[in-house]
């Protein structure tokens, strides 16, 4: 995935793996699909085919502590799916496809995001 940008289909997945079990994380997955812009095939230089989303815009609407929040969900989802060893190897692979997008996020959000001085429980 390119660095400065995120997968609509990601977070179209995330949103279904959420619905049931994490309905406000879903909501806000959902909320961010339907609010975001995609990227312009022009400003995307053709390089990708899929509908991207600017990482910039995806924090202004999730916000570090959701996308965080997201990570660890998919993480636990994914360790339960190992541990039934009830679905295909595609999926398991496309599952851990999809955590990998959402930690390539929260490393951009990192590396992107200026400490505050003023906030007292910010740990940069």
């Amino acid at each position: 995935m390119p660095a400065d940008f995120f997968s609509r289909q990601a977070l179209e997945l995330t949103f279904r793996l959420l619905r049931n079990n994490h309905p406000l994380l879903a909501h806000a997955v959902k909320k961010t699909i339907d609010n975001t812009p995609t990227v312009s095939y022009e400003d995307l230089q053709s390089a990708y085919t899929g509908e991207m989303l600017l990482n910039s815009e995806v924090l202004a609407s999730l916000k570090a502590h959701t996308i965080g929040k997201i990570v660890s969900v998919l993480t636990d989802i994914g360790e339960e799916a190992l541990k039934q060893n009830d679905l295909p190897p595609s999926h398991m692979t496309l599952m851990r496809t999809l955590i990998e997008d959402w930690v390539q996020l929260t490393e951009w959000v990192l590396v992107h995001t200026a400490a505050d001085d003023n906030d007292r429980t910010s740990y940069h």
